[in-house]
């Protein structure tokens, strides 16, 4: 059987989710019609929305939460776009003893993935210097201590038709780094 769907999702890791949800959907006996509804319903606010921001860029946010996996997945589907590439990255929180691997692995993709680093945070330091050990120049990667920093140097960086990934953990607040690169120049 075959079933054509839209979905307001980015990225094929969401496809994904999208596909088990709707294998739970049919295990449960609920009707395709079903569940395409509850996923055009269902999809979360601050996961993989675009937003326009200021001077003409797009604004990837992906801001609800963050982990080495779910920010690699986001990387990955930047990477798949057409644009000059930013990543707004905040630290990932609660990851216990893979804390410092997991902002290091982040670091080695992003450096592959954007033009323009900016990280945010103690644990976003070390992407960033993941990143420079990598290659990535260092007048291409800005670390902060905050999203109002953050904000700061994206001001000065950011041109016409740049894409701007933000993702961090719930707890650095970055849909604020959003709501200021959205409400323009």
């Amino acid at each position: 059987q075959s079933v054509h769907a839209k979905l307001p999702i980015l990225g094929r890791h969401s496809a994904y989710g999208a596909l088990a949800a709707a294998a739970v959907g049919l295990s449960l006996g609920l009707a395709w019609e079903e569940i395409i509804l509850g996923l055009r319903d269902k999809t979360a606010q601050l996961r993989l929305m675009v937003v326009p921001g200021m001077r003409g860029t797009t604004i990837v946010d992906d801001t609800y939460n963050a982990s080495p996996d779910s920010t690699s997945a986001a990387l990955n589907l930047l990477a798949e776009l057409n644009g000059r590439k930013v990543a707004v990255l905040g630290d990932m929180l609660e990851l216990g003893s893979y804390e410092v691997e997991g902002h290091r692995l982040v670091g080695r993709r992003a450096a592959d993935v954007v033009a323009i680093l900016v990280t945010v945070g103690v644990l976003g330091r070390l992407i960033a210097e993941e990143a420079l050990r990598v290659g990535m120049p260092a007048s291409a990667v800005h670390a902060v201590k905050d999203n109002d920093e953050a904000v700061r140097v994206l001001d000065s960086v950011l041109a016409e038709g740049d894409l701007v990934l933000v993702k961090g953990s719930r707890g650095m607040a970055m849909e604020n780094v959003v709501a200021e690169l959205a409400r323009g120049d």
